[in-house]
């Protein structure tokens, strides 16, 4: 089970009819407000809330079993996948034939393929529950979903002529009810099902019969293909479309499709007591600031409400598009990001970044069309990103580091991602781009590298086959991933401050000593960090200047940047060294040091 973080200190006074830390410091006061709220009222004040705490405020209603029941299957299904399936027992309890339905349908099938162990957890918390639930719900489920349930989890076999068939049963645990049908099962953990089975024939012999005669002679593959389609009719009806249908999502948007109206509340309605649109999708707009303001402007509650329903079906399109399992939490929390992000940015777009006029943009546009212009931006910096990675190959090796790879990696991918550092730690973490400043950054980022490889080839002088003789020369760097532009950047300052000529080539040990002795100032104390001569450093930096690179201010700032990286490199690898005694340039980085036969 995934934590979730308690969400008590993110909402704002006034969500509740109580303060929301009563749920669990004052129960008996929460009941006494709950006792006098309409059920509709009490389940709008439970969408307020997420995962456990959700399920605490409606534990704590005299009402609970409505409240549940009036919930939108999909809200009461991300409540579980929050809360965790065995803490949500209670609310499985009680869920209405269409709630278990809408879960079972995700939690059963990944794609076209059955997952009886998924099937089997599920049946097991249902065996925990009230007999008469478990009956209610296996005699309205589909026939042939049921058969593809019993034929992936148990044999049957009868002993006459035609069914006499019991060859690789030895060893499976076995049960039979009446003399007739012989049921051995395929897992050992069976005695939901076993239980299930009894239940039902003292319930309901004929359709327990019907339905081991229908596991004896149904076709495996036929069977399953048919309870496949009947799935995806249900899913279909609540937003979840095949796939043919959801990577129309990842469409050009026509221009046609910003005059089309926005729904109505009506086309989202389903036969239920409430339809209340889901809300989970609005927990995550944290992340996207300005799509959160916006939203806030609103005055519409119901189209606040479509929207709502807008998002959770764009998102059910995106798991199917992507290929995502919707019983994941996090891959479901993942296209909720991805849709709010590229929502955001084609909200912004249009707005041009102003809350006032977004308020009216969202108002009148349906969702999806503001997806679309965020997607077709995002694509059009991969395109950016390919091209230039395309275009420069093999030399980009030399000049970038590990993270710029990683960066232009993730830029590249088959939908662009912003490649940071995942707090203190060393591993990366890749995520969607959720705001038009992200994608401004990275299209400077871009503009930042190839003024970069501008500098290298046309500046320093450098390309493929004179690098490999320079590090075919290096004693240090010992391996060609040490290298990169702030690397020949540092050998190009060295040789002009002892030579007076931009070049890169390595350095003997003498001369790279040479040039530590030159560039620091002299220390009063003999281990303190000593002072570069910024004189040297904007001596070199003009020389820079007066380079054919045709120069626009951009350029002068990447390079004033470049510089920068090189002076805290060389401060903080040779600040402390000792240039008059023997040093150990495999412990340093920053210089190429040429081996002393060559």
């Amino acid at each position: 089970m995934k934590n979730v973080t308690d969400s008590s200190s993110e909402l704002p006074d006034g969500v509740l009819p109580f303060p929301v830390e009563w749920i669990r410091e004052h129960p008996d006061k929460v009941e006494d407000v709950l006792s006098k709220l309409s059920v509709e009222d009490q389940i709008r004040y439970a969408m307020r809330l997420r995962g456990p705490q959700m399920q605490d405020f409606i534990n704590l209603s005299p009402r609970a079993e409505n409240l549940i029941r009036g919930l939108p299957p999909e809200e009461l299904y991300q409540m579980i996948k929050e809360t965790g399936l065995e803490e949500s027992l209670p609310v499985l309890a009680v869920m209405s034939q269409n709630q278990l339905q809408y879960s079972f349908d995700l939690e059963w099938w990944q794609r076209d393929r059955f997952v009886p162990e998924r099937a089997l957890e599920w049946l097991g918390l249902l065996d925990k529950c009230d007999d008469s639930r478990i009956i209610e719900w296996f005699q309205m489920e589909d026939f042939d979903q049921k058969v593809v349930l019993f034929q992936s989890l148990m044999k049957v076999c009868k002993d006459d002529e035609m069914t006499d068939s019991y060859a690789g049963v030895e060893g499976m645990p076995h049960l039979s009810l009446d003399g007739v049908y012989d049921i051995y099962f395929k897992t050992e953990e069976h005695a939901a099902i076993k239980r299930l089975i009894a239940l039902l024939r003292s319930e309901d012999q004929g359709l327990c019969e019907s339905l081991l005669e229908a596991v004896i002679w149904y076709p495996v593959t036929q069977t399953v293909e048919k309870a496949y389609r009947w799935r995806l009719t249900r899913t279909a009806e609540r937003g979840i479309p095949d796939f043919e249908e959801a990577v129309g999502v990842y469409s050009r948007l026509s221009p046609e499709a910003l005059k089309m109206s926005v729904p109505e509340l009506e086309d989202f309605s389903y036969p239920q007591e409430f339809n209340i649109a889901p809300t989970y999708p609005l927990s995550l707009t944290g992340s996207v600031p300005f799509f959160k303001d916006v939203i806030l402007l609103l005055d519409n509650p119901e189209r606040i409400n479509t929207i709502c329903w807008e998002l959770v079906y764009l998102a059910n399109k995106i798991m199917v598009a992507d290929q995502m399992d919707p019983s994941n939490l996090e891959m479901r929390e993942e296209s909720l990001k991805k849709v709010l992000g590229y929502v955001n940015i084609g909200l912004e777009l249009g707005a041009s970044s102003d809350p006032g006029k977004g308020g009216k943009l969202l108002d009148r546009t349906q969702v999806q069309a503001l997806f679309q212009v965020g997607y077709q931006q995002l694509m059009s910096l991969k395109w950016k990103a390919g091209s230039f990675l395309k275009e420069n190959g093999s030399f980009l090796q030399w000049i970038f580091t590990e993270f710029h790879k990683d960066q232009l990696a993730a830029l590249v991918d088959r939908f662009p991602k912003i490649a940071e550092v995942d707090g203190d730690k060393e591993s990366l973490n890749w995520r969607h781009f959720a705001s038009v400043e992200e994608v401004r950054k990275a299209e400077s980022l871009l503009g930042r590298w190839m003024f970069y490889l501008r500098f290298a080839r046309k500046g320093l002088n450098l390309n493929n086959e004179l690098i490999k003789q320079y590090m075919e020369a290096c004693e240090v760097p010992e391996k060609d991933e040490e290298v990169d532009l702030v690397v020949w950047t540092m050998m190009a300052f060295a040789r002009f401050v002892l030579f007076k000529k931009i070049s890169c080539e390595p350095l003997p040990d003498l001369a790279a000593r040479s040039f530590l002795k030159i560039v620091f100032l002299p220390g009063i104390y003999q281990d303190e960090v000593r002072q570069r001569d910024d004189a040297l450093v904007e001596s070199f930096h003009q020389e820079l200047l007066k380079l054919p690179l045709a120069w626009v201010e951009s350029d002068r700032k990447f390079l004033s940047e470049l510089l920068n990286e090189c002076v805290l490199r060389l401060q903080g690898q040779f600040g402390r060294l000792n240039p008059k005694a023997g040093i150990d340039w495999r412990f340093t980085h920053g210089l190429c040091i040429a081996r002393e036969n060559v």
